[in-house]
């Protein structure tokens, strides 16, 4: 029966992808007319900008009649704008140049800027972030005057341009160390992924930086959001992906001389009722894109071993340790119940991402570790909470009487546990244990925030590039469903082989001598 009911679920959640994907776009003759951000400013508009950039408190500062809505990545914003949600998006506008080379003059720019903006790369608030600053400022006085953020700009933001890397950091010598680079993958032409790559305007000037001074160079991909936190946590050396220069941000961290200038623009549907290809000629382009070109679905093999790699080893040590430190508060010590009470109602109080990002930006903040291991840290927490809570009630449904019966009979105490009281007690254990292993799959998928590429992630990256929401939000939903129904499967057959009720008679009474 369950499994019928999931099948059903599955079966209609791709009939709702399907229609969506079918039925068009909801799309607005309201923008037609627009050519200024005065046309923007009056009630009903809606306008999309992307969260945590400078374009929502542009939109809330300058056109403060319009409702704002904010995307996480520009795939996001894109995709609302083409599905009609939003009237308008405010973003880069050398982003939205690249944009409309890639999909054909599909929106149409207002005239001038929202707001004049100069970029420029941010540093930690120490000693090593001036120095590293004071460096990088030298190095782009001396680009302006070679005329190398020139051939930058022509390389990646012209349709002259070869849109190729000139320095490879992945050989740069190191010879001064490595500097890591917060970043993200999704702001093109500043920094994107091509053949499982991030490059971009900022990813090859930060590397020419790097030959220059003889550092190598580490990214973390992250979220736009984080990269400001991320640098001033002390987490990277210096963030770059269009990072717009502000007296606020530079509270929180220094900044390098500004290497570009532009601003943030607003931009409409160039024909809101202009109609798209057929669909089955849609959807073939699309998987083409989504999984064969660049090799993308590496990309997917990649992030399904990442999800795997967190889920697995977050579940055997959040077992062992939620299971130890039932066996420490078994005996009713004042000391270790107290603090357990205390470890437990915070950790299962605050969302998992909040710990997540606590530990990353701030009990990690200076240590050299991976996302992935700050990940597995931070759900090995809040699986073992869950085991403690679990074992504790499933041991409580037992009756006293076994163990007091034990103890007469001269049984052990731990032998009495393993032996008589845990066995009766897995049947009430497993049920609410593997419904805990499905919900610590999928909550892995937050894991972006701390620069992981999972599963989730790199359908975010796809997105990106592809400018498709049906493929690789589908092969996301789908990899976990199939996910989930493993591990579930699993723990079922342990399910099986641990209830009297439901084993077979040969195996209970395996070893036992029947006829004497």
């Amino acid at each position: 029966m369950r499994k019928r009911v999931s099948f059903i679920c599955m079966l209609a959640l791709l009939i709702c992808m399907l229609l969506a994907a079918c039925g068009g776009s909801n799309k607005s003759s309201v923008t037609a007319d627009m050519q200024n951000y005065k046309d923007l400013n009056r009630p009903g508009i809606k306008v999309g900008a992307l969260n945590g950039g400078i374009g929502p408190e542009l939109v809330e500062k300058e056109l403060p009649e319009a409702e704002l809505m904010t995307y996480n990545n520009y795939a996001d914003l894109l995709m609302a704008i083409d599905s009609g949600k939003v009237d308008a998006i405010v973003e880069d506008g050398c982003t939205l140049i690249y944009h409309n080379m890639q999909m054909d003059d599909r929106y149409r720019k207002l005239d001038g800027y929202l707001k004049d903006f100069s970029y420029g790369y941010a540093f930690a608030k120490n000693d090593k972030g001036r120095a590293l600053a004071s460096q990088m400022s030298e190095f782009i006085g001396k680009c302006k005057e070679d005329g190398t953020l020139d051939e930058e700009f022509t390389n990646w933001l012209t349709k002259e341009g070869e849109a190729s890397m000139k320095v490879d950091y992945a050989a740069l010598p190191a010879t001064n160390g490595v500097i890591r680079m917060a970043t993200t993958s999704t702001s093109p032409p500043f920094t994107y992924v091509e053949d499982n790559k991030t490059i971009g305007y900022d990813i090859d000037l930060v590397a020419r930086f790097c030959e220059e001074y003889g550092y190598g160079l580490e990214l973390s991909s992250m979220a736009f959001d984080g990269l400001i936190p991320a640098v001033s946590s002390g987490k990277c050396d210096l963030g770059g992906a269009a990072i717009v220069i502000t007296d606020e941000r530079k509270e929180s961290v220094e900044f390098s001389e500004a290497y570009f200038d532009g601003g943030q623009a607003a931009a409409v549907l160039a024909d809101p009722s202009r109609s798209s290809e057929g669909f089955f000629r849609q959807m073939k382009d699309s998987f083409v894109k989504t999984f064969i070109r660049e090799d993308r679905y590496k990309m997917f093999v990649n992030g399904i071993l990442t999800t795997l790699v967190i889920t697995v080893l977050s579940a055997i040590f959040g077992t062992l340790l939620g299971f130890a430190v039932f066996m420490c508060c078994r005996g009713g010590n004042r000391a270790a119940n107290t603090i357990t009470r205390i470890c437990t109602g915070l950790i299962q109080g605050l969302p998992v991402v909040v710990i997540l990002m606590i530990l990353y930006y701030i009990v990690f903040a200076k240590a050299p570790v991976t996302g992935v291991f700050v990940s597995v840290i931070a759900f090995t927490l809040t699986f073992a909470s869950a085991v403690y809570s679990m074992v504790r009630t499933g041991v409580s449904a037992i009756d006293t009487g076994q163990t007091e019966a034990a103890y007469a009979l001269g049984v052990r105490k731990n032998k009495t546990f393993f032996k008589i009281v845990l066995p009766q007690a897995m049947p009430f254990i497993l049920p609410q244990y593997k419904g805990e292993l499905v919900s610590l799959i999928k909550a892995t998928a937050i894991v972006g925030y701390i620069a992981v590429s999972d599963l989730t992630r790199t359908g975010d990256l796809i997105r990106s590039r592809t400018y498709e929401a049906f493929f690789p939000l589908i092969a996301v939903a789908v990899i976990y469903f199939l996910m989930a129904r493993i591990l579930i499967f699993a723990v079922g057959r342990i399910e099986v082989r641990t209830d009297p009720k439901r084993r077979r008679r040969e195996d209970i009474l395996k070893g036992v001598t029947v006829h004497d």
